[in-house]
């Protein structure tokens, strides 16, 4: 379902969007690689969410960077990291150590106008964007953003909706990562037991 099919006057009740959700969550649940997680909430969340754009940035506590994933929803084109954009002075970044969620319009250029959402402006025609923590109970795991070309579409009432939606989503990286490692791990001492037991 696109952003478009998501119109004011056929939102869903609340309860049943709550209901589509867990069918998301289901569906997305299933994957255990962090980037078929990531394909998977592009084409899930749109039964639920509005956005033109979505974005992950998923922290690497080894070597203490973001990993960043972002895709175009109609076309579901990766969007390349901007080399001039640091993470520092994203959105993302904010949202990552405050762990609040931040709604920010596009709509008027102000003084706190930054060169990164300068360019979500110019280049891709987005005019509000919404970035919420991803986070667990033990750890801090990144940040989702959703990204629309429509103002305003990220209302109060939307936002605790996709805070519900971010707490899900970060259990579910959580847990792709931590297959991810141990899946790592395993690999490394099946080549060790290899090559100590070569003659």
């Amino acid at each position: 379902m696109r952003t478009e099919e998501i119109t004011e006057g056929s939102r869903f009740s609340a309860a049943m969007r709550f209901e589509l959700l867990v069918g998301v969550l289901n569906a997305i649940g299933t994957h255990q690689n962090p980037q078929d997680l990531f394909g998977a909430l592009v084409r899930e969340l749109h039964r639920v969410v509005r956005f033109d754009y979505i974005g992950v940035y998923i922290r690497d506590e080894n070597s203490n960077t973001f990993h960043r994933h972002s895709v175009d929803a109609e076309t579901q084109a990766a969007i390349p990291p901007d080399p001039e954009l640091s993470m520092e002075k994203s959105d993302a970044w904010w949202v990552y150590q405050n762990q609040q969620p931040l709604i920010t319009s596009l709509e008027v250029r102000d003084a706190g106008f930054s060169k990164f959402q300068e360019i979500l402006k110019k280049k891709y025609g987005i005019r509000c964007v919404c970035t919420l923590p991803l986070t667990t109970a033990h750890s801090k795991v990144g940040t989702l953003a959703f990204a629309s070309k429509a103002p305003d579409t990220y209302p109060g009432e939307e936002v605790h909706f996709l805070s519900v939606v971010a707490e899900q989503i970060a259990l579910a990286f959580d847990n792709a990562l931590h297959f991810d490692a141990a899946q790592a791990s395993r690999s490394i001492a099946e080549g060790e037991r290899t090559c100590s037991t070569s003659p």
